[in-house]
């Protein structure tokens, strides 16, 4: 049964929006001068390959999303009105299957906040080692 329970628990949005947000702030919280997180890789054994983001890029890019998730990417009016020229300029299909570009949708939605959790958590990790307190 618990297992069931813990797996319910992963595929709730909610909840990996909470969890997405808690490790951000908890990576905000941590990382007192985000300038120490330059040029660092993100993964410890990383070698230099081409186009790889270092820590700071990524504390950047996590704050972003944050705020995004708080306060939305732009306002519902302005939203509406782009789907509105959206729908003019391309061939829209009549009759889309909703269900399934929801739980599609969805699912990678998901998928993307556990990427993000992680990847601050990570982060945050390897700021603590950075600076000498890690565990």
């Amino acid at each position: 049964m618990q297992g069931t329970e813990r797996q319910q628990q992963k595929s709730c949005f909610g909840t990996a929006v909470a969890k997405c947000s808690s490790a951000i702030y908890n990576m905000e919280q941590m990382v007192m001068f985000p300038s120490l997180l330059r040029d660092v890789p993100m993964e410890q054994d990383a070698s230099t390959g081409h186009g790889t983001r270092d820590m700071y890029e990524y504390y950047i890019m996590l704050k972003s999303i944050k705020a995004s998730i708080e306060n939305g990417l732009i306002p519902l009016d302005e939203w509406n009105s782009k789907l509105t020229i959206m729908d003019k300029d391309a061939d829209i299909v009549e009759n889309p299957n909703l269900e399934e570009l929801f739980y599609s949708h969805f699912g990678g939605l998901l998928h993307i906040l556990n990427c993000l959790t992680k990847k601050a958590n990570t982060l945050t990790k390897r700021y603590k080692d950075i600076i000498g307190m890690s565990n």
